[in-house]
């Protein structure tokens, strides 16, 4: 997960509500971040969440690991930069690396999502994906079009 060419991008900006009273970004913004970050990928690959829920399945985030390297402040701009890899045909790792303008990495993160299907009350691990939710995640693996 390393190349630049099937990255998702989103540029997003450090509001009061993104901070502490130092004036810096506040460490749970960085996930509304992330996750802003992964629907705007969906809809950019034509499949909005809320849609693939109406149809039974969610993408939950099973583990999440986040490094902060260089404090964001308000006002500041803020680069996201993803890459998807579908790992053992269930998982979906994210790799998102939050950029300064000067290109410098403020802080990374590695998600792992995998999908569910809500029947009946319950709510159940997907371990053979359809194939629509399949290459769902193969296009966002793949990247935007260039």
């Amino acid at each position: 997960m390393s190349s630049t060419i099937n990255r998702w991008s989103l540029t997003k900006k450090v509001l009061p509500q993104h901070t502490d009273h130092a004036g810096v970004m506040w460490h749970g913004s960085y996930l509304n971040f992330l996750e802003e970050g992964r629907i705007d990928a969906l809809d950019k690959v034509g499949h909005s969440y809320s849609k693939l829920s109406e149809k039974g399945f969610e993408i939950p985030v099973v583990s999440i690991q986040l490094r902060y390297k260089i404090s964001f402040f308000h006002g500041e701009k803020v680069f996201l930069s993803s890459q998807f890899k579908l790992e053992n045909k269930i998982r979906l790792n994210c790799k998102t690396l939050f950029l300064k303008p000067n290109g410098n990495i403020g802080a990374e993160a590695i998600i792992g999502l995998v999908v569910v299907r809500k029947t009946n009350g319950s709510i159940k691990l997907v371990r053979e994906l359809p194939f629509e939710i399949k290459n769902i995640l193969l296009m966002l693996e793949e990247g935007p079009k260039v």
